[in-house]
């Protein structure tokens, strides 16, 4: 290895990372033995990982600068790199394995499709503090990219999706401009007001009071009002805190139904994302309550003149563009408009992997997969885990799907696993979902024997048997229905089924015997998590004797001329499940065209499109970012 550089000797900026969709341990290996020409030992543990890793540094970067960001980029795949001696020693961060996040690792195996693989940029600021800028991308892109400031060298590391950090990336170049220096920021979402009609309101308000505020960034505007009316965003930037907050008064103020207006007018509504039918279909159940006519109160006679009541709300959907048209009144339509805002959104999807696997239980593990993990010693990132007894059904979860496949790995290498089957489905959030891979068997349910005469003796008398056939699924069949919550939760109501036919043994020879192992359950789990279903055990036993024809079924002397032989299997039926959220970068793209469109010349692309081959699977070639010239 290269000696390090002698004390005082400056160190030169000439390495440039750029790794796409790399196994992880060969990352390791290339970044510290090749790069940086360290010696390097690797856990056991690390190399079987089998994590991908995709990152970018566009800048070339000093020696000690390129191992500051593999190391905030190993810290989030909850490995540490220790220095001994000169030796590189990179082992698990078992100080972090407890709240590292399941997307950042489950979603970075080889199993998981190239689009939802997280992925890595190094974006290094040149006028704005970074901590600024973080906050600022928290506020914009929320929960789609993580964000790690590295105050060394001033940087950014954002890591998500391939689409939430290119336009991240955008948004950063955009933001670090001198004009943005020590700028506070907030996302509103207003409830009774267009977000363009609110930005022009805050503006004309504001210049009135004395503030310099406009729409576009500007060094003499110390307010900048944002719109963005494809997510129903405003962001607000403003020179200090107290301005933020005397900005957030008035958009309080503004922002309320205006009571004074009477009369039914109308109101249109084009939803951009579902159906129009499906909301009206809610707007119809909501207004059919509460603006009913109201019953006569207690103690009003007969006669008495009642108040009006207020004429409910009217709802037409125009299919042909997917349009709501709404007549009632003012105040009516502002919290439904708000709430149209809400619910029209792209429905969630999830993809839902089960890996359906048979483990054989020899006499040393009667217990079943519960006391496999535990004899084995096995140090899965385990979450939690119940069980009910030697004979009992029992779950574990898994903080991510790399350590439940490690574990069937290990099971597999000595012939204790069989998979059975893999499949993975994509359901809409709330709907059904299912696959099915097998055969259908018939099974008579119902038959009646009736004498048919011909003729005018017994001798041409025949029978008739009419039979009633069902036919009955079996083989691999997946049931599952997903329902996203926030905060990256998906509850599963799952239900497995692997179930096979066979000729009769009770006697009924019309109809098979179904052997059916089934699992049927409700849980919640985090995106990118995994849960072990198991404790569905079966044994079969068979006896069978070899040895001398006619001689060894003599009575007594018989057993001298055989050799008797007893089977007794004993197999679990585990069910791994792992759900992925799929999202997607609408919010994010938005974010970013409203920065480009405000800010002209200052906000070109800072990074091209990224291409996908899907013929092989991988990544285009990825250009090196650079910065917008300044005009």
């Amino acid at each position: 290895p290269t000696p390090p550089p002698a004390s005082g000797e400056e160190e030169k900026a000439d390495i440039t990372l750029s790794f796409e969709q790399m196994p992880l341990p060969g990352f390791i290996q290339v970044v510290y033995a090749t790069i940086l020409k360290k010696n390097v030992n690797l856990d056991p543990k690390v190399v079987e990982r089998k994590d991908l890793v995709t990152l970018r540094t566009g800048a070339p970067q000093t020696p000690s600068q390129a191992e500051s960001t593999v190391r905030l980029l190993l810290k989030s795949y909850g490995i540490a790199v220790v220095d001994i001696g000169g030796l590189i020693r990179v082992v698990p961060d078992t100080a972090s394995l407890g709240y590292l996040p399941e997307i950042r690792r489950g979603r970075a195996l080889p199993e998981t499709p190239l689009p939802l693989r997280p992925i890595f940029q190094l974006v290094e600021l040149q006028a704005v503090k970074n901590s600024d800028v973080a906050s600022w991308i928290r506020i914009m892109f929320a929960n789609k990219v993580d964000v790690k400031d590295d105050s060394t060298r001033n940087a950014l590391l954002l890591s998500g999706k391939s689409d939430d950090v290119m336009a991240a990336l955008e948004a950063v170049h955009v933001l670090d401009q001198p004009l943005m220096k020590g700028r506070q920021s907030v996302r509103v979402t207003p409830a009774f007001w267009s977000v363009d009609d609110l930005a022009k309101k805050l503006a004309e308000i504001l210049q009135a009071e004395g503030y310099n505020a406009g729409t576009t960034v500007s060094s003499t505007f110390p307010i900048t009002l944002l719109p963005v009316p494809s997510i129903n965003a405003l962001i607000v930037f403003a020179a200090n805190q107290p301005l933020l907050d005397h900005v957030n008064a008035w958009i309080t103020e503004l922002d309320k139904s205006n009571e004074r207006s009477t009369g039914r007018n109308l109101f249109s509504y084009e939803a951009q994302n579902i159906d129009a039918q499906a909301l009206a279909v809610t707007l119809e159940k909501l207004l059919g309550g509460p603006v009913a006519a109201a019953a006569r109160p207690p103690g009003t006679a007969a006669g008495a003149p009642a108040a009006p009541a207020r004429p409910p709300g009217k709802v037409v959907v125009d299919q042909s563009s997917n349009t709501l048209i709404f007549q009632g009144f003012n105040e009516d339509y502002g919290q439904i408009r708000s709430l149209l805002q809400r619910l029209d959104k792209p429905a969630k999807e999830a993809l839902i992997e089960v890996t359906v696997a048979e483990v054989t239980l020899t006499d040393s593990s009667q217990l079943g997969i519960e006391w496999l993990i535990k004899e084995a010693r096995l140090e899965v990132g385990t979450l939690g885990g119940l069980s009910l007894g030697s004979a009992g059904f029992n779950y574990r979860r898994f903080d991510s799907v790399g350590d439940a496949k490690i574990l069937l790995n290990a099971l597999a290498s000595s012939n204790q696993a069989t998979i059975l089957s893999t499949p993975r489905v994509v359901a809409r959030n709330g709907e059904t979902a299912v696959i099915q891979v097998g055969q259908e068997v018939p099974i008579i349910t119902s038959q009646q024997v009736a004498p048919t005469t011909g003729g005018t003796t017994t001798t041409n008398t025949t029978l008739t048997v009419p039979q009633s056939i069902q036919y009955r699924n079996t083989g691999v069949i997946l049931t599952v229905k997903p329902v996203i919550h926030s905060g990256d939760q998906v509850g599963l109501e799952i239900s497995q089924e692997v179930s096979s036919a066979a000729a009769t043994t009770t006697g009924v020879s019309t109809s098979p015997t179904f052997s059916t192992r089934k699992v049927q359950t409700k849980l919640s789990l985090k995106n990118g998590a995994t849960v072990l279903l198991g404790g569905l055990i079966s044994s079969s036993k068979s006896e069978g004797n070899a040895g001398i024809p006619l001689l060894k079924d003599v009575p007594v002397l018989g057993q001298l001329f055989r050799t008797n032989t007893g089977k007794n299997d004993r197999t679990e039926l585990i069910v791994l499940i792992t759900p992925y959220i799929i999202s997607g970068d609408e919010d994010a793209q938005a974010v970013t065209n409203a920065f480009r469109s405000r800010l002209g010349g200052w906000a070109q692309p800072a990074v091209p499109a990224v291409g996908v081959d899907q013929g092989q699977g991988r990544q285009g070639n990825v250009h090196t970012p650079s910065r917008p010239e300044k005009p």
